[in-house]
């Protein structure tokens, strides 16, 4: 628990694509007090942190000296290192954060996001983390995370019958300059046959299929199974995106979902359409937003459709970068206080942000003055 007079304390684990965002945002948290930055890179070994983000001094020095960091006081890890490529490393990475008293949030381990249908072999490593630490782990993002979780279940509390739940992201992924992960991971720019991790059925399954089950879980659907498909469009002609160049023939436009199955009916889906550009894939579905978002379907009675669209004020891929930390960084406080444990928002309370003006709450209790 940490001392209800100050704020809690967060070392910044990882400030790169995703990660420089969430220190920003938390170097200028209300709530929130960063107590360190742990760095790969050599050249980022040293500096303070606000020249790691375009900020003014922090008096908060960089280091990749891991054992020195988690010495120092702090409540918590905000942990941004990419998993992608490194899942398992970044899942020992935060085991080791976990052991040394370090509540964790983090965006790394997607499939962690419901640790309940998470492999098993990291949710045992983390879960046996926070026992010898006696700390809290909590793995959250967009999608999967608060679009598919938070949103959806809130919605359904606005019905009387509940018949299907849908989660679509539907974005153009042409303006992020990533080609490891838009090329080699996602296999956009490649023909159709290219072994992209992404279109292994397994891969895909074991990233979002957790969840499709926690939303199941949460409205008390159990599933017969989840099945996955992909489709793919190719370009027609040669065209560049942040990341390279699509050639004709090669995949310009991705669908994939996963469907939670109940007696042979999809119940509960979560699908994504993204696009390199927004002339790809011109006949599937569009969001209402020129930036894309991020579409909740409730069918039932009533049925609610809740689209979701964020931009950064002029930045878009700024906008996305802050919705994908926030959630984590919000929920700290609730995080400490949860006991030691693997947790989902199943497990937290309602978590809210930083008004400008106001007194930061962090968590909405059953009994917040009425």
């Amino acid at each position: 628990m940490t001392d209800r007079q100050r704020n809690p304390r967060v070392i910044l684990w990882g400030p790169g694509q995703v990660g420089v965002g969430a220190l920003r945002a938390l170097i200028s948290h209300p709530g929130l007090d960063l107590a360190g930055v742990v760095v790969h890179s050599e050249a980022k070994d040293g500096l303070d942190a606000g020249a790691l983000c375009g900020m003014p001094a922090t008096g908060v020095i960089a280091t990749r000296d891991i054992d020195a960091a988690l010495a120092v006081d702090a409540d918590a890890v905000a942990y941004f290192a990419s998993g992608d490529y490194r899942y398992h490393e970044a899942a020992q990475d935060i085991a080791r954060c976990l052991r040394a008293g370090k509540n964790v949030v983090t965006t790394s381990l997607v499939p962690m996001c419901y640790p309940p249908a998470a492999d098993t072999e990291t949710a045992d490593l983390i879960a046996a983390a926070c026992a010898e630490g006696g700390t809290s782990f909590f793995n959250s993002g967009v999608d999967p995370g608060w679009a598919n979780d938070v949103i959806a279940l809130t919605m359904t509390g606005f019905s009387s019958r509940v018949d299907s739940v849908t989660m679509l992201e539907i974005l153009d992924y042409a303006p992020i300059n990533q080609p490891e992960i838009m090329f080699d991971f996602m296999g956009f720019g490649h023909p159709p046959d290219h072994p992209a991790p992404l279109f292994d059925p397994k891969r895909l399954a074991a990233l979002w299929a957790p969840i499709v089950h926690l939303v199941a879980d949460g409205i008390g659907l159990p599933l017969d199974r989840v099945d996955t498909t992909i489709d793919k469009w190719l370009a027609t002609e040669r065209y560049e995106v942040a990341s390279g160049w699509i050639e004709p023939g090669t995949m310009g436009g991705m669908r994939f979902k996963l469907a939670g199955i109940v007696d042979g009916e999809e119940r509960v889906v979560l699908e994504h359409i993204t696009r390199m550009g927004e002339a790809s894939a011109p006949d599937w579905p569009r969001h209402p937003s020129p930036h894309g978002g991020y579409r909740v379907i409730v069918d039932g009675l009533p049925t609610y459709t809740v689209d979701i669209e964020m931009h950064g004020r002029g930045s878009n891929m700024r906008g996305l970068t802050y919705a994908t930390v926030m959630r984590e960084l919000n929920a700290i406080p609730a995080v400490v206080a949860a006991p030691p444990g693997v947790l989902s928002t199943l497990d937290l309370p309602l978590v809210t942000g930083p008004v400008r003006g106001g007194t930061w709450r962090g968590v909405l209790p059953p009994t917040v003055r009425r």
